[in-house]
């Protein structure tokens, strides 16, 4: 089980979706039901290809909520990381974020993610992960 992702087939929201250099972008998987899972899942970036952001580049990930899926606003937790000391690279199937969904989460979430690296690059799937209990 350890090392090992639990996920629904075909929930991503996002798929091999270029990482945006300088910029957010939501996921290419747009909105999912996801209200209902009371703290049971994280939501995870993992690199589908090979990902690179430059020194003192940060990377974001967060998550949008709704209650009618058309109305979104902030979940007020966001994983942030800044590149120190040397580039982050990750490759192919690694895990780049991992971002725990609040247990009060609205209805519908979609994911937000970027950077304020202008040269990086890279394609990143965002996938809710179960946890197990």
């Amino acid at each position: 089980m350890y090392k090992n992702q639990l996920t629904v087939y075909g929930e991503h929201l996002a798929k091999a979706q270029v990482l945006p250099a300088n910029a957010a972008a939501e996921g290419n998987g747009g909105s999912r039901k996801a209200g209902s899972m009371l703290g049971a899942a994280e939501v995870v970036m993992v690199a589908a290809s090979a990902v690179t952001v430059a020194e003192n580049g940060t990377l974001t990930l967060a998550l949008q909520e709704s209650a009618d899926d058309s109305a979104f606003a902030e979940v007020p937790v966001i994983f942030r990381k800044t590149a120190s000391g040397a580039a982050m690279t990750f490759a192919a199937g690694e895990v780049m974020a991992r971002l725990p969904m609040p247990s009060d989460t609205a209805k519908y979430v979609k994911a937000v993610f970027g950077t304020d690296d202008a040269a990086a690059t890279g394609t990143v799937n965002v996938i809710f992960e179960y946890l197990p209990r």
